[in-house]
């Protein structure tokens, strides 16, 4: 499931969009959701297993139902999903400019034509975004578990959705997606569209409803039609709300962080070499990569790359967009992983051993916001983080060839640390939306759908009560 200002930082790339009438794209898929850890304390340099398993037959049910649609009974009618035609007379957008922050690349490639950014549709996504209206019991928004003021997740280990459920896997940042080439853990949604479409129907999420029971109770909400049609000249549809919530989604962006004012700067600046300290320009040599030709200050050669950072976190982004076992969630006593990954999804006849126990790989940027790490949220710290790639990780029949002991000290485990959080950028701040007031007249307020949701029916029954009244 999941703040914006106008971009503060230094920036490298500026890029128009244009609006192209009424398009349509959208897809299938699904998300878990990630409480916070209330096992045992982990010891510095403890391998960690898995100590909560994935109900595979239940995960199964979960993502093939949102996969077509989340239809139990019968299926959602195509206009709810998306319109026959668009009335573009009643079109009243215009371009949004989206300006990259120093060190990401162009975003204009990675922008789908079928979706060009727009400001209506922007300012849409972001209320869609938070508005708790799109879950069942209007308890739980985008925003729960991908909070902007908590690195766009939750630093929960696991997520809280509806009714206190509780998911498998730890919230992904929403960070910079616009340039990821799947989504999800597990890789299952082709695009930001196509995510947006999962967890508002994943029972555990968002609750147990068809796209029909979602799109005829935000037609419910006068301000929505309205809005729908300025911006796609057409009626609340499935599709409209997925490309509106990718749109706003797409504005996520961390870069201009001290890394990138070092490693982008000016080498005649004396003042460019000064943005990293001596142990984050040896973290970044060991990480796997090289110090400015310029900079006086020098690290022996020999370390380059000695952690295989740059292995997967690679380009721009700080990620590959592939997907790996590092062994995380392996229980080498039974053999099996708690969550297999990138290997449950793939369709007979492309199954690769190689992939069982593989997740894609995240980028580190913000990392200091994003806590705690993994897949399963196993790992607390970014000490522990480098402690784990340093042990090689949970030896398994899959474990990725780059896996194995890197013998750093304790003097490189800090510097690689160090490292990492100086790629973390400028604080991204999202003032709150107005939402639009339902039938009743009345707006809820999408700081409730924030922190820890209702876990128990009496709570959700009070939070109903409380919207009502105000």
């Amino acid at each position: 499931m999941p703040r914006i200002s106008h971009w503060l930082a230094t920036m490298i790339a500026a890029t128009p969009m244009v609006i192209a009438g009424c398009g349509g794209a959208g897809t299938d898929t699904a998300s878990t959701g990630p409480v916070q850890d209330k096992g045992k304390e982990q010891k510095p340099g403890e391998l960690t297993t898995p100590d909560r398993r994935i109900d595979l037959p239940k995960a199964n049910s979960v993502v093939k139902g949102e996969v077509e649609g989340g239809e139990s009974k019968k299926p959602t009618p195509i206009a709810y999903l998306y319109p026959d035609e668009c009335n573009s007379k009643a079109i009243q957008d215009e371009p949004f400019e989206v300006t990259v922050p120093l060190g990401l690349s162009p975003i204009a490639a990675v922008i789908p034509a079928a979706n060009p950014m727009t400001k209506g549709k922007v300012e849409l996504g972001k209320q869609l975004y938070f508005d708790q209206r799109v879950s069942k019991d209007a308890t739980i928004s985008c925003a729960s578990c991908h909070d902007p003021a908590k690195g766009w997740t939750d630093n929960a280990k696991f997520s809280t959705g509806i009714a206190g459920q509780v998911g498998g896997r730890s919230a992904p940042t929403v960070l910079n997606t616009v340039y990821g080439r799947t989504m999800f853990w597990d890789g299952r949604a082709a695009s930001l569209e196509a995510q947006a479409q999962g967890p508002v129907q994943n029972k555990i999420e968002m609750g147990d409803q068809s796209y029909q029971e979602i799109i005829e109770r935000l037609r419910q909400i006068p301000g929505y039609r309205d809005q729908f049609m300025k911006v796609f000249g057409t009626d609340v549809t499935l599709d409209g709300m997925a490309k509106a919530i990718a749109c706003f989604e797409r504005t996520a962006l961390s870069g201009n962080s001290a890394f990138d004012k070092y490693y982008y700067g000016d080498p005649d600046n004396a003042e460019t070499f000064k943005q990293l300290t001596e142990s984050e320009k040896r973290g970044m040599v060991l990480f796997g990569l090289r110090l400015k030709d310029e900079d006086p200050f020098k690290v022996d050669s020999s370390l380059l790359a000695k952690a295989k950072c740059t292995a997967c976190h690679a380009g721009s982004n700080f990620s590959d967009e592939n997907f790996h076992n590092i062994g995380v969630g392996y229980d080498e006593k039974t053999g099996k992983f708690a969550d297999i990954g990138r290997w449950e999804i793939s369709p007979p006849g492309a199954k690769n051993f190689a992939e069982k126990g593989a997740f894609k790989t995240p980028t580190i940027r913000d990392i200091t916001r994003t806590a705690p790490y993994m897949h399963d949220g196993s790992e607390k710290t970014l000490e522990q983080v480098v402690e784990y790639y340093n042990k090689g990780g949970n030896k398994n029949p899959s474990l990725d060839a780059n896996m194995v002991p890197l013998n750093l000290t304790d003097t490189e485990k800090a510097d690689i640390v160090a490292f990492m959080k100086s790629v973390t950028g400028e604080t991204i701040i999202v003032k709150l939306p107005t939402l639009p007031p339902g039938p009743d007249g009345k707006s809820p307020n999408p700081q409730d759908a924030l922190g820890a949701p209702p876990k128990t029916a009496q709570e959700i029954r009070d939070l109903h009560k409380v919207a009502v009244a105000r």
